[in-house]
């Protein structure tokens, strides 16, 4: 019964009249995105050392038009980019993986991306609670600091249940994320000496502790390409944990009693699309060219879907959101840079 009206929906949600009535805000959102990807690729949002994620000049283009999200003719388009075109975005985000990368550098970066994810999410939905948020909120940066940014942001708020301050949360979060990761990216890289750590650590220390593969890379990049390719695979790897997070999240929140009515008691199709991409490149049946193409189309819908969170973000509210949830995000922060510092140090010359 579940599967065919999940069929049901799906058959209503791409009828052709809906998909016009879809058009108008779908090409606003599409339109934000290009400008961001533009300006990226002509490197407009490179100022010196410092680079500017295509997806925050997104969200603040969005966030200026936010008046616009009013307009009736734009609602549906705004509605589809938020949530169906995000989670075929975050479907295809699975070709960029291989099962196979979970091994090439044995258990180290298995067991404190395991841990960095799993554990943040915990500690997220915990501290929430200190600062007096909800558990959700914890949930939702816990997940976002824990294993991928933005993208794993906006998963889990697929499955979070909706409130009026959702959409404000999640932008919140994602330009928050995006700013920390951007900080310890140039923070961390010059702590090798005084950590003692080995080439191959300090790569399992950088793609174990920063939030976004962007600027993984960045901070890998100024060591040598062996740290960089270390950093790679370990936040890869954090990456991958990205279904059993999410389908994680979807559990704890159904299981929580008042919860269960807007909840979703069971893991979303596009978890089981982004597993089953993954398991196909894992056999290599795809492409090289089709993975690339599917890597830069995954990013454009998930920059679309940016587009239209800003534009039903209001500032003002943005604004409002007070101290309690920046202090969160950075505890999550400190919490997963020493929780794998400490993992490194205990499993040295064990794994």
């Amino acid at each position: 019964m579940r599967s065919s009206a999940v069929a049901i929906d799906l058959a209503r949600l791409w009828a052709p009249s809906n998909l016009r009535r879809a058009a108008p805000g779908v090409a606003l959102c599409a339109a934000i995105a290009a400008v961001a990807f533009i300006a990226d690729t002509r490197s407009l949002l490179r100022f010196g050392a410092v680079w500017v994620p295509p997806l925050i000049l997104t969200l603040v283009i969005g966030m200026a038009l936010q008046p616009l999200s009013a307009r009736a003719s734009l609602k549906p388009g705004l509605e589809f980019s938020g949530r169906t075109l995000l989670r075929i975005g975050v479907a295809l985000f699975g070709c960029r993986l291989t099962l196979g990368q979970l091994v090439d550098d044995g258990m180290l970066p298995i067991l404190v991306a395991l841990a960095a994810v799993a554990c943040t999410i915990g500690f997220g939905a915990w501290a929430a609670r200190l600062f007096g948020l909800s558990r959700d909120f914890g949930l939702l940066t816990g997940c976002a600091t824990g294993v991928c940014g933005a993208a794993a942001a906006m998963a889990a708020s697929a499955v979070l249940p909706k409130h009026e301050n959702s959409d404000r949360d999640l932008a919140f979060t994602v330009m928050g994320v995006n700013f920390l990761s951007t900080l310890v990216m140039v923070l961390y890289p010059p702590l090798r000496e005084m950590l003692g750590y080995s080439l191959f650590e300090m790569g399992v220390f950088l793609g174990g502790s920063i939030h976004d593969v962007a600027q993984v890379a960045g901070a890998g990049q100024t060591l040598g390409p062996k740290v960089l390719a270390d950093a790679i695979i370990t936040k890869l790897l954090r990456v991958a944990f990205l279904l059993p997070a999410v389908i994680g999240i979807a559990w704890w929140v159904a299981r929580g009693g008042a919860a269960v009515g807007t909840a979703r008691p069971a893991p979303p199709v596009f978890l089981f699309g982004f597993l089953a991409l993954t398991t196909l490149n894992s056999m290599g049946l795809v492409p090289a060219n089709v993975q690339a193409m599917a890597a830069q189309v995954s990013s454009f819908l998930i920059i679309t879907s940016i587009a239209a969170l800003g534009m039903k973000t209001s500032v003002l509210a943005l604004a409002r959101i007070g101290m309690a949830p920046v202090m969160l995000l950075l505890a999550e922060t400190v919490f997963i840079g020493l929780l794998v510092v400490g993992l490194i140090y205990a499993l040295r010359g064990l794994v």
